[in-house]
C-alpha cells in the first residue's frame, strides 16, 4: 500500500513539476514578446522627426524621444519622472512650451486637443504643431501622449510661395501696364 502511495506522491510530483516547467516557459515567452516589443517600439520613436512625450496619469514625463530634444534645444530626457508643471523651475527655457502643453490637456475635449503655436527656441521663433491624446489604461498604464513637429520651414515656403505669386502678378502688371489703362477706358466709354 505504501509503494501505491508513493507512486502517486511521484506521479503528483511529476505533474506539479511539468506544470511549473510550462509556467515558467510561458512567462519566460511573454517577457521576450514584451522585450521584442519594446525595443520595437523604442527604435520607431528613436527614428521619428516628430518630438514625442508620454506622460503618466499625474502629468509625469515617461518617455521622450531624442526629437523632442532636438526641437526644443533641452535636454527634455533629464526631466524623466517630473511633473509637467515643475518643467520651468527645472529648465527655464521650456516654461512656455510645458504651459501650452498643460493648457491643451485642460482645455481638451474627451482628452483630445491640436494646436499650432508660436514658440521662442533658441532664440529664434519657431512654430510648433502640437498634438494630444490620452492613452487607453488603467492608472498605471494610462497616462497622455503628447507628438509635436516644427513646422517653421513650412509655413516659411508657404510665405514665400505666395510672395512669390504676388511678384510674379506684379511683374505681369508693369509689364503689361496697357491691359488696365484698356479695361479702365473700356469702363469709361460705357458710362
Amino acid at each position: 500500500m505504501r509503494l501505491t502511495g508513493g507512486v502517486v506522491f511521484t506521479e503528483s510530483f511529476n505533474t506539479m513539476t511539468a506544470q511549473l516547467a510550462e509556467a515558467h516557459g510561458k512567462a519566460e515567452e511573454g517577457r521576450r514578446a514584451t522585450e521584442t516589443t519594446r525595443a520595437y517600439l523604442e527604435s520607431i520613436l528613436g527614428n521619428l522627426s516628430a518630438g514625442v512625450l508620454v506622460f503618466d496619469e499625474r502629468h509625469r514625463l515617461r518617455t521622450v524621444n531624442p526629437s523632442a530634444a532636438v526641437i526644443l534645444q533641452q535636454p527634455v530626457a533629464d526631466l524623466t519622472g517630473m511633473a509637467l508643471a515643475d518643467w520651468g523651475r527645472r529648465l527655464p527655457a521650456l516654461a512656455p512650451f510645458a504651459e501650452l502643453v498643460a493648457e491643451g490637456f485642460r482645455g481638451s475635449r474627451e482628452g483630445q486637443w491640436q494646436k499650432e503655436a508660436s514658440l521662442a527656441v533658441a532664440n529664434l521663433s519657431r512654430t510648433l504643431l502640437m498634438r494630444g491624446t490620452r492613452l487607453p489604461g488603467t492608472a498605471t498604464t494610462g497616462g497622455y501622449v503628447v507628438v509635436f513637429d516644427d513646422v517653421s520651414e513650412l509655413m516659411q515656403a508657404q510665405r514665400d510661395a505666395a510672395w512669390a505669386e504676388v511678384a510674379r502678378r506684379l511683374a505681369h502688371e508693369i509689364k503689361n501696364p496697357l491691359t488696365p489703362i484698356q479695361l479702365s477706358a473700356e469702363r469709361l466709354a460705357m458710362k
